[in-house]
């Protein structure tokens, strides 16, 4: 099992690159339109292929006992602020929040995904925004803003609310050229309290893999 980026289509394979290293190949069309999650992979000794350049990698494995993130992708202060998504009232505290790494484009959030009345059984999903201000960011520091919105109803008694927990995918591709961005970056996410979210990435690790292997010979 392993947290993989998906690239690529049933037809011509899909490219998953396994979070820390690691490249499988599968025509599983159960990931169409899938980008990140967590995978178990089963695939036969013979299913080890080297390409022309010396990278080994799985081939035609099958995938099952996968849980699919969602995506959000970060946005600018100005555009938050015209959305008002960052007003007091819909940029709330999670009720729990841990964040792991980031790798190949994208970094991951645990929380609180959707909020359950336990009394009817009723479940909303809540919003979830990152937002960014340029201003702040420097080449050694990437500074995010988690925007937080459970949409709990007015008619919900706080007593009924419980948490649907889950994983949900940062895209920050789309940052590579925020900055002139040192070789190693620590990002920092804040999410209203005093502890700080953070960790190291390099700064490869904000593009995402291209799904390209150069001309396969299969060692079988």
């Amino acid at each position: 099992m392993s947290k993989a980026t998906i690239i690529g289509d049933s037809i011509n394979g899909y490219y998953c690159y396994l979070d820390g290293g690691g490249l499988v190949i599968s025509h599983d069309r159960a990931l169409a339109g899938v980008e990140r999650g967590y995978f178990g992979f089963y695939y036969k000794e013979s299913d080890w292929t080297t390409s022309v350049d010396g990278v080994k990698f799985i081939d035609n494995a099958h995938v099952s006992g996968w849980s699919v993130y969602d995506i959000i992708q970060p946005i600018s202060k100005a555009e938050a602020e015209a959305k008002h998504i960052t007003d007091k009232d819909r940029c709330q505290l999670p009720s729990f929040l841990s964040v792991d790494r980031g790798y190949r484009g994208y970094f991951d959030l645990y929380l609180g995904t959707s909020i359950i009345n336990r009394e009817n059984g009723e479940k909303i999903r809540a919003e979830l925004n990152m937002v960014y201000d340029p201003e702040e960011q420097t080449p050694d520091t990437l500074r995010l803003q988690l925007c937080y919105n459970p949409k709990i109803p007015d008619n919900w008694s706080a007593a009924s609310n419980d948490y649907d927990y889950g994983t949900v995918s940062c895209d920050i591709s789309s940052l590579v050229n925020l900055q002139q961005w040192s070789d190693s970056v620590t990002v920092v996410v804040k999410s209203g309290d005093e502890e700080k979210h953070g960790f190291k990435i390099s700064k490869n690790d904000f593009i995402k893999p291209d799904g390209k292997i150069t001309f396969r010979v299969t060692l079988r």
